[in-house]
């Protein structure tokens, strides 16, 4: 008698698709989490001093509202493509199946280099709290980053439910800190200069400097919204619950970030804050918090900057292992779409994901760069790939909706929301590659490097696709199924099947 693939693998099955209930309010927190509040608003004052200072308020509100304009179009795709997958399964459902899965490969590509930052951030955080706390460190840097990168592979492999509170957590508490500071501030009616609205808002105040370098950093506060798509089959009712996570992801960035930068800065006004920032734009914020709060307050807020950077890196590992499972069901292997028996996660797509956080940082070490000049580097191409991303999804969506008319869609989603974002991200990226020697602080022959990676990436992508179309011809067929429209059930017949409508 023979044995089937099932009998052999005792922790997991063959090719599997996710299923979970998450609700809109779960799926928020892992997406905001991946944002990291607490870690933005301490790294606001280096924001500050590289684009328009004070004008940084209106910069985190008008960013996310750029994004909101790409996710109306970008929430109907979410309804009528209904498959994992965000920027991956969009562009193939209209731009063909090579490109969609070079956008996947694209997309996993940002994720990671930020995961591998922010994983090194942490373990040199943790390494510089515990030296100030108790003179010494116990361990160097990198070991705190091996047991981060340890507990992020077990919480990984487990069911996303426990992910999701732990996120839920810490995003509370980030929350809840910030909160407390700005409230402390304006309750004893801010600094020198009192509470005023008008002068970080003016013209000579948005202008100081790059307010285009202000807005890309204000997309960077809203950005990663996209993943929302990603746990659609983990997600409760996802045809309703996905399109709600966006807009709630959005909103709450532009009216959190916006008001917790600006209550902030009420502490030294619009014409001090600058000179607290140059003096010390890495511990500002924590100076403030010990003034206004108090010592203790101060110690609080540096834990939670560190369970902060925790959160992030989870969150991105969850978005890259389920890319992963995603591209396992056309043109990856399929094991990485094998999901555990008990916990109902993509346990196999999850290890190769920590393997790989794994391989960055064992290059890093091997290499003995610096960290921090790594950092700009990462943070450079990173931000680089999902608005290449947010481009070729605009004409995605513009595309799609015009090949499928019958859909019920408004003109706005379908026509004018990713015509205006084409043109409004489109030239975001523009700003970005412009100033990506601001971004990535690397010499010329570097940035030449860096600036063709994801050009690389990407091919490499399409290069598999055509690869398996040439070797695995029933694999890359499955690829079709993100190219389908399926239309509501009629609201008066709860009980009537979606239509497909094969592109």
């Amino acid at each position: 008698m023979s044995t089937n693939v099932t009998d052999r693998t005792p922790h997991g099955g063959p090719s599997s698709r996710l299923s979970g209930t998450l609700g809109p309010l779960s799926i928020v927190f892992m997406v905001v989490a991946a944002a990291a509040p607490l870690t933005i608003f301490v790294s606001t004052p280096v924001n500050m001093l590289n684009s328009n200072g004070a004008g940084i308020a209106f910069d985190y509100i008008v960013g996310p509202l750029v994004l909101l304009v790409f996710g109306a179009g970008f929430a109907a795709m979410s309804v009528h493509v209904q498959k994992a997958g965000a920027f991956y399964s969009y562009i193939t459902a209209a731009l063909g199946r090579p490109v969609g899965v070079g956008s996947g490969f694209l997309a996993m590509l940002g994720y990671l280099l930020f995961q591998s930052f922010v994983y090194m951030l942490l373990g040199l955080t943790v390494e510089g709290t515990l030296q100030s706390f108790f003179g010494t460190a116990l361990l160097p840097w990198w070991a705190w980053t091996v047991i981060s990168l340890v507990l992020v592979a077990l919480l990984g492999y487990v069911n996303i439910d426990l992910s999701a509170k732990v996120l839920s957590v810490a995003l509370v508490l980030e929350v809840l800190v910030i909160i407390v500071l700005d409230v402390a501030i304006l309750a004893r009616g801010g600094g020198p200069e009192g509470i005023q609205i008008t002068p970080y808002f003016e013209g000579g105040t948005l202008t100081n400097g790059s307010l285009a370098l202000g807005v890309l950093f204000g997309i960077s506060v809203g950005m990663g919204f996209e993943a929302t798509a990603i746990f659609r089959d983990e997600a409760r009712d996802p045809s309703r619950t996905i399109p709600r996570a966006i807009f709630m992801t959005l909103i709450g960035a532009a009216l959190f970030y916006g008001v917790a930068v600006w209550a902030w800065m009420q502490a030294y006004g619009s014409q001090g804050v600058m000179d607290a920032v140059a003096a010390d734009p890495a511990n500002v914020v924590f100076a403030t918090a010990a003034e206004w709060v108090g010592p203790i307050f101060m110690h609080v807020v540096t834990v939670l900057a560190i369970t902060s950077m925790f959160a992030c890196v989870l969150s991105y590992h969850n978005i890259v292992t389920r890319y992963l499972h995603s591209l396992g069901h056309s043109v990856l292997p399929l094991r990485l779409t094998w999901v555990h028996r008990r916990h109902k996660s993509p346990y196999v797509a999850s290890v190769v994901t920590s393997a790989i956080g794994a391989a960055l940082l064992l290059a890093v070490l091997l290499s003995g760069l610096d960290p921090f000049m790594v950092f700009g580097w990462e943070i450079a191409v990173g931000t680089l790939c999902p608005l290449i991303l947010f481009t070729l999804t605009s004409v995605a969506i513009l595309r799609f909706f015009r090949r499928n008319r019958e859909l019920p869609v408004s003109r706005w989603a379908s026509t004018f929301s990713p015509l205006l974002s084409f043109v409004l991200l489109g030239s975001i990226a523009t700003v970005a590659l412009m100033n990506f020697s601001v971004l990535s602080a690397a010499d010329p022959a570097v940035n030449v490097a860096l600036q063709l990676l994801p050009v690389v990436v990407f091919l490499v992508g399409v290069g598999v696709a055509l690869l398996a179309r040439r070797f695995r011809a029933h694999r890359y067929e499955t690829l079709l199924e993100h190219g389908r429209a399926r239309t509501l059930p009629e609201a008066d017949d709860p009980t009537s099947e979606p239509v497909e409508a094969n592109l």
